[in-house]
């Protein structure tokens, strides 16, 4: 098959090279069957053939034991019908040794050595290789007798009856080759449409990209038709992937943009200031606070997106520990003291309650850091946040960060656990939409899952789940 054929032909080529081997193995299976059939009738013919000799022979025999020679001869006189139809004839040797014709079929037996085809040694294989006769010896007083049959015509109508056999069975075969070519042709149908489709992608964009559909409707749900349906499937996938790339691509070009710009604005305006020594140095060291603030904006950013990626990928090893998830927490609320004074924010620990949990505690760390952060972004003055933990019934351990902040409309809540998305487009709050989508992928490697629920104006609670008891594979 030529490297440069594209997908369609290639299913064409592939229709075809199906359908000539289809018709090499019919062409021959058929002359394998028409070689047996000729050789079963030919050793039925010869079969039969003997059979018809030895009761004859047997017969006349009987006469020439129990009678004579002239009442032998006038019985096969008398009644040749039997003989002619068979093509059998009775001859006599003289006294010369030729064969003189008494009754039956004339043939011609010049020359022939009749002992050659008596029936002992004449096989049925015999008949493909030589003078197709069968003989029979009779034995009389005074005389010898041959039984003698021609196969000729037995044989030319064996050949007939072969030969319609032939015909018969080779419409046949052409019968089934055009009921297999339509076979083929429908069931690779949604494959051909398939490949012309894939042969017409490379000029499609992605807004444009069309869905593959099989040319045929009655084979959609069938055959091949689920194919079609899986690569329709893929190509959804492929197309939301690729747009959520480029929005990706948007907001990391967004979100750089801004520490970029202050880095080279401030930069310009130190370069271009007139003020005197003093004032310059302040403002130098202005300018470059103002840019170590705005690169490390871009470098937290840049790191939080690498870390969800080696989170995805397995990169780091897991150091599995057995934790009380109400001190673990207790602990990591007492960061916060201070902050939630300022902020006013009042933090609830009454709903923990003991349970241990095999898990990593760096991991949920972050998890729990991330979760709780988001609450206080997101919560007004005068507001709480209410943690609890506890145990379920499935072997699960669950975690809840409540808070009674702005919320998120239902909407954005399968959409807050991708990369980069924020649910207030304009960006008036602080962040990158990373923290959530590091939050699931660090559950993900814990075997965890995380819910929310959250209208907007009466809170959020977010639920995380953990296995009581983690087991991994050792590497």
């Amino acid at each position: 098959m030529s490297l440069n054929m594209n997908a369609e032909q290639s299913t064409k080529h592939a229709h075809w090279s199906l359908f000539s081997r289809f018709v090499v193995t019919v062409v021959m299976c058929f002359a394998v069957i028409q070689v047996g059939i000729g050789l079963v009738l030919v050793y039925h013919l010869d079969r039969e053939d003997k059979k018809l000799m030895r009761s004859l022979g047997a017969e006349y025999q009987r006469i020439l034991t129990f009678e004579s020679d002239d009442k032998f001869e006038h019985v096969v006189i008398n009644n040749p019908h039997r003989l002619i139809e068979n093509a059998i004839s009775v001859t006599r040797i003289d006294l010369d040794g030729r064969n003189q014709l008494v009754s039956g079929a004339e043939i011609a037996l010049d020359n022939i050595d009749l002992a050659h085809y008596q029936l002992p040694l004449r096989y049925w294989y015999n008949l493909f290789s030589e003078t197709p006769y069968l003989s029979v010896k009779l034995s009389g007083e005074s005389n010898e007798y041959w039984l003698v049959l021609n196969v000729n015509n037995r044989m030319a109508l064996l050949y007939q009856q072969w030969l319609w056999m032939a015909i018969t069975l080779a419409v046949l075969c052409c019968l089934v080759s055009c009921i297999v070519w339509r076979l083929i042709r429908t069931t690779l149908l949604p494959l051909h449409s398939l490949a012309k489709g894939l042969d017409q992608a490379s000029t499609w964009s992605i807004d444009a990209m069309p869905m593959f559909e099989p040319q045929d409707t009655a084979v959609t749900n069938k055959n091949l038709g689920v194919l079609n349906q899986s690569v329709n499937q893929v190509l959804v996938q492929l197309k939301s992937t690729i747009i959520s790339m480029g929005n990706t691509l948007d907001a990391i070009a967004h979100d750089l943009r801004t520490p970029l710009s202050r880095i080279v604005l401030t930069t310009e305006k130190s370069l271009l200031s007139t003020a005197k020594d003093n004032n310059l140095k302040l403002e130098m060291q202005s300018a470059l606070s103002d840019c170590a603030e705005s690169a490390q904006q871009a470098s937290q950013m840049l790191n939080t997106l690498m870390k969800i990626n080696d989170e995805v990928i397995g990169q780091h090893k897991l150091e599995m520990q057995s934790i009380d998830l109400k001190v673990f927490i207790e602990h990591i609320i007492s960061w916060y003291e201070e902050l939630a004074e300022d902020a006013e924010i009042s933090i609830s620990t009454a709903g923990l309650e003991t349970c241990f949990v095999t898990t990593e505690p760096n991991r949920l760390t972050q998890i729990m850091v991330n979760l709780i952060d988001n609450s206080f972004k997101y919560s007004e003055a005068n507001s709480q946040i209410t943690l609890h933990c506890g145990l379920k019934d499935n072997g699960y351990a669950f975690i809840e960060v409540i808070d009674t902040g702005i919320g998120i409309d239902k909407e954005h809540h399968a959409l807050i656990f991708t990369r980069l998305y924020r649910v207030d487009p304009s960006r008036t709050k602080a962040g990158y939409g990373l923290g959530l989508p590091l939050v699931k992928v660090m559950l993900e490697t814990l075997q965890g899952r995380i819910n929310v629920s959250s209208e907007s104006g009466k809170g959020s609670c977010f639920t995380v789940y953990l296995p009581v008891k983690n087991v991994y594979k050792a590497e």
